[in-house]
């Protein structure tokens, strides 16, 4: 699925890290983390992996979650872009007028009618409480602007625990973490 995506972007065959965190994507634990500096494409990487997991099972829920609103917003459009622009992802594309389709939330076309939009995205201080989702994915939510001290740490320690509370109970449902490291 990367690969066919990577060939509708034009950009070259996925490198052996690239499919390495795909892979890890795909057959991990139900609790990840993926650490990789700036450049390696992990959003990109991830956008493909939602859009996998929407094209096999078209009800999941994914919260996009990052540091600031706009980079979560950036994440689900360019999700959007992908449905729109990949002539074999038209079966994900709106059916009516009924479904969402904003910059921050949207569903899929064949979903079945749910409360929560198939991808939404938030900033971490963002109001997630009331979310409901199958897949949490955190993306660089930790910056410098939010971890520079002690207490600013603890907030945003206490704001990633809530995805416990927002994830559903199913058995697949998981948590993801995309990070950059911020030194060597």
């Amino acid at each position: 699925f990367l690969s066919a995506v990577w060939k509708e972007l034009d950009l070259p065959p996925p490198t052996r890290a690239q499919n390495s965190i795909a892979d890890y994507l795909q057959h991990g634990p139900k609790r990840l983390q993926i650490s990789a500096f700036r450049g390696v494409g992990k959003s990109w990487i991830s956008a493909a992996f939602v859009l996998w997991l929407l094209f096999k099972d078209p009800d999941k829920k994914i919260l996009v979650v990052s540091a600031s609103k706009e980079r979560a917003d950036n994440f689900s459009i360019f999700c959007q872009k992908l449905i729109l622009d990949i002539s074999w992802l038209e079966h994900l594309r709106p059916t009516s007028d009924d479904q969402r389709w904003s910059r921050i939330s949207f569903d899929v076309g064949p979903a079945k009618p749910h409360q929560a939009p198939s991808v939404k995205s938030v900033g971490i201080t963002s109001q997630m409480t009331g979310s409901r989702a199958d897949l949490m994915l955190f993306d660089d939510v930790e910056v410098p602007l939010n971890s520079a001290s002690d207490l600013q740490r603890e907030k945003l320690l206490q704001l990633i625990t809530e995805s416990e509370s927002i994830l559903t109970p199913h058995e697949n449902s998981r948590i993801l973490f995309l990070g950059t490291p911020q030194s060597t």
